[in-house]
């Protein structure tokens, strides 16, 4: 059977084999995890005595963090989508500490002003999860063996006994 004989193959491509949950949930945790580390990795440089600001380094470890989970979730069965959605979360909280406005500020005195500074990382974070959701996606897929033209490897993964031959 060929890759045009399969009409379900677009949407396992597309969804995957593992849902959305998953996804949307270690999203939000990435969110939440990336965005305290730039205050925990000040922390801790404060205490040692360090002056310098770290959160550029801070940045580059954690966006490949985000390329690494992305192409890990691809290869246990994840579709492009979700792989796109696993890293939006982390990478709104880079872009957010990295380009946005002041942390934890209220942004009352010109509400408008403050919209923009943080739809503008929010915008970029959308670009950059696709680019690097896509880009795991595919990764992910060849590391495990399932992006190659014989199909998604879905036969495989049921037990099918002549998914082999």
């Amino acid at each position: 059977m060929t890759a045009d004989d399969d009409p379900g193959r677009l949407t396992r491509v597309a969804v995957g084999e593992t849902g959305f949950e998953r996804a949307a949930v270690w999203s939000a945790v990435g969110f939440a995890v990336s965005y305290v580390a730039f205050d925990a990795v000040a922390l801790v440089g404060s205490i040692a005595g360090l002056a310098a600001d770290a959160s550029g380094a801070v940045a580059a470890v954690l966006a490949a963090l985000i390329g690494v989970g992305a192409a890990a979730f691809a290869a246990v069965g994840a579709g492009a989508l979700p792989a796109v959605l696993l890293a939006y979360g982390p990478l709104a909280a880079v872009l957010l500490r990295s380009v946005g406005p002041t942390p934890y500020a209220v942004g009352l005195a010109d509400p408008l002003s403050f919209a923009v500074a943080v739809a503008e990382p929010l915008g970029l974070a959308l670009a950059a999860a696709v680019a690097v959701g896509l880009a795991g996606y595919a990764v992910g897929r060849v590391a495990a063996g399932t992006g190659g033209e014989e199909g998604d490897g879905a036969a495989a993964a049921d037990g099918d006994a002549n998914a082999s031959d």
